[in-house]
């Protein structure tokens, strides 16, 4: 089976715009992990909606790939680089193939990067979560703690009385 031109240009196309996806939601993810560090909220949540944009744009190109490539050979079950391997001359099987080896590679990075991405977020959630555990045990006469047996241990602060001050208000 040999694929026609127009077949050729509308995957090498979608591959294409593909790859450019992957390179802006690189970008995107470094950003936004910059933002979560300088703590700027504002612009983590339009990053962030900017990189689901992308995603969905990643999404639909596939489904088109997936589309021509079932209409091409009959089913859905074939893949992009199965069916170029199988129906394309030497040359359009090499740029097609560089292509794929292409965004193979960007996926690889998109997947360290956004894991490193997730633990950066995980720690910063740590630390929010620990200054809100010692702001709310500061506040509290008695804490109460799991031991080791699992059991609920007591601990009492001595603290004088809070009223009228800063922290009794909070």
């Amino acid at each position: 089976m040999k694929l026609d031109a127009g077949i050729i240009r509308s995957i090498e196309k979608l591959l294409s715009a593909e790859l450019a996806e992957h390179d802006k939601y690189l970008k995107l993810l470094e950003q936004e992990q910059k933002a979560v560090v300088k703590l700027d909220a504002e612009q983590v949540t339009i990053l962030g909606a900017q990189r689901g944009e992308v995603v969905d744009s990643l999404q639909n190109l596939k489904d088109e790939r997936s589309k021509i490539i079932a209409a091409a050979v009959g089913n859905d079950t074939c893949r992009a680089s199965e069916l170029i391997q199988q129906a394309c001359s030497p040359g359009d099987k090499k740029r097609l193939m560089g292509l794929i080896d292409k965004i193979r590679e960007k996926s690889k990075q998109v997947e360290a990067k956004s894991r490193e991405f997730n633990q950066v977020l995980s720690y910063s959630l740590g630390l929010v979560n620990g200054e809100l555990s010692l702001l709310w045990s500061a506040s509290q006469p008695v804490s109460r703690v799991y031991n080791s047996f699992g059991s609920i241990t007591n601990g009492v602060q001595p603290a004088p009385p809070r009223n009228g001050s800063l922290l009794g208000e909070a």
